[in-house]
């Protein structure tokens, strides 16, 4: 007689579950029934897995799709998982290192999704934030255009508070390069003062701090203990003087800078990117071609030249900049940067739309490579973004 398993006392499954080693396998676990889901889930907080590697959530696909099933791709594996994800259609999205996607969707309301469990949680609605003084259309374009430009990124932090952890999610908008951010449970967004003068390019947390950088060269700092959402939070200068490098590429057009945390290391991210003029249909393009990495030394504010990352890979673009522990994991590179498309001013593009400028660059030989080669990576608003999956 053949048995059924899932009948296995919970207490049974609980313990074949703390047995298992990767998160993929303890993710497919928890699909096999309900039983087998309420096991896995009674146990997910004390289970411990190997080193997780980031997922690739791929671009939504609105065609002969009635089930809303999306691709997330596994870079350990290059396995593609199929998983029926309707809360992210019409969202545009951004990867985050704890688990969660950060997503406007079509209400502008800002919703933190687990594309794994389902979980949401919610955070303010985006409609009373400044959009620049540009107008509603009729026609849908403003809901289109909000949902590629109004916000450069949402960066997803993970903040001790009182004995445990709260999300906070920051808003860099587009067009003042302006700071805003919302604990869980807030009704509206909060500004952050910012340096008036110039432009910030990126932020990135360290434990109870917040750093930034600014188009000068300029780190700002921030106490997450004096953030409250009755007042403006002011900053405290941690590095005020500008840094000629650090100007003269920002000057470029479209090239990017991305602030990372490695280890108890700051990090700033340089992207070398080319533009292409098509002049049979009188559109643009672009694709990266370089990267350089900087640590920056507190002791006299400056920045240096790093050619090793040692055992990790960082991954930038489309989502919250991460650094990721590589040395013992299978399918990873070493010295590597993962990067996705970010620049939301070419997705329109007839030639090369949001998504093709997805790839990994080795920073010791300087060479370019695609870690996904599938069909489904165009959008002009939400192309794929790099993740780490929790439970």
């Amino acid at each position: 007689m053949a048995s059924d398993f899932s009948m296995l006392p919970l207490d049974l499954l609980g313990v074949i579950a703390l047995k298992l080693e990767t998160f993929e396998d303890f993710f497919k676990f928890s699909a096999v029934c309900r039983s087998w889901n309420r096991a896995s889930s009674s146990v997910k907080h004390q289970w411990t897995a190997t080193p997780v590697v980031p997922w690739l959530l791929l671009a939504e696909n609105n065609q002969d799709n009635p089930d809303c099933v999306r691709k997330i791709y596994n870079l350990s594996n290059n396995k593609c998982y199929n998983l029926n994800l309707p809360e992210t259609f019409g969202a545009r999205c951004w990867g985050s290192p704890y688990g969660w996607i950060a997503m406007i969707d079509r209400n502008y309301d800002v919703i933190l999704f687990n594309p794994i469990t389902k979980a949401q949680i919610p955070f303010p609605c985006l409609k009373s934030v400044d959009d620049g003084g540009v107008k509603s259309k009729s026609d849908g374009s403003y809901q289109h255009w909000f949902l590629r430009c109004f916000a450069d990124r949402l960066i997803v932090l993970k903040v001790p508070q009182n004995q445990h952890y709260e999300f906070v999610v920051l808003v860099v908008h587009v067009y003042y390069r302006s700071l805003s951010f919302a604990r869980q449970g807030d009704q509206s967004w909060t500004p952050v003062l910012v340096k008036s003068e110039d432009q910030m390019l990126d932020v990135v947390g360290m434990g109870d701090k917040l750093f930034a950088i600014y188009r000068d060269g300029s780190i700002v700092s921030w106490n997450f203990k004096e953030f409250n959402a009755l007042e403006l939070i002011k900053p405290a200068d941690y590095s005020p003087c500008g840094h000629e490098f650090l100007v003269e590429f920002n000057r470029g057009g479209c090239d990017h800078t991305y602030l990372v945390r490695s280890g108890s290391d700051l990090l700033t991210v340089l992207r070398y990117m080319d533009q292409y003029d098509h002049k049979e249909d009188d559109t643009i393009s672009f694709r990266t071609v370089d990267f350089e990495v900087y640590r920056f030394k507190s002791k006299d504010k400056s920045w240096e030249e790093i050619n090793d990352l040692g055992e990790v890979a960082l991954v930038v673009g489309g989502n919250s900049s991460m650094c990721v522990s590589v040395a013992h994991v299978k399918g990873l590179q070493l010295n590597c940067i993962y990067f996705t498309d970010d620049e939301c001013s070419f997705w329109k593009s007839v030639k090369e739309p949001g998504g093709h400028d997805t790839g990994l660059f080795d920073l010791k030989t300087g060479n370019i490579q695609r870690f996904y080669e599938g069909d489904d990576m165009n959008s002009s608003f939400a192309p794929p973004t790099l993740f780490i999956p929790q439970l």
